[in-house]
């Protein structure tokens, strides 16, 4: 007998305007769908219950190209690690504790991504972008 698979779509949510992300998003595809940015929260890093806890995971696309402001997605205190590669310089864009990734206005191009997965103590970033610094950390 074959195996089976069932409910193997992934959950996606279009964002259009600011958005505080739940410890119940883990899993989710997020689309930036908006040409003003906002603001991105994450929740706290921890294995209490309203954490990101080990292997809390979810995935940023840019879904529409921004016309008036950056995206910016922000965690609590400087936890993230992590990388963007660059498709156009083939260089990348790293931290080793940052507190911010931000899709920069004007840089952007749809399908621009970030995938986020914390460990209980850390948050680690993949992500690849078209254009140089389209995405950047700090």
């Amino acid at each position: 007998m074959g195996r089976v698979f069932f409910n193997t779509r992934k959950d996606c949510h279009s964002l259009t305007g600011a958005y505080t992300v739940l410890s119940s998003d883990s899993g989710k595809v997020f689309t930036l769908n908006a040409a003003a940015g906002a603001a991105i929260t994450l929740p706290a890093v921890g294995n209490a219950a309203g954490e990101m806890g080990e292997g809390w995971n979810c995935r940023f696309y840019t879904g529409t190209l921004f016309a008036t402001s950056d995206w910016v997605i922000t965690a609590t205190t400087a936890v993230m690690r992590g990388v963007i590669s660059e498709l156009a310089t083939g260089a990348a864009n790293g931290t080793i504790a940052g507190t911010t990734i931000t899709f920069e206005l004007g840089a952007d191009s749809l399908g621009d991504w970030v995938e986020l997965t914390c460990d209980g103590t850390h948050i680690f970033i993949n992500g690849l972008t078209t254009t140089a610094d389209a995405i950047t950390l700090a």
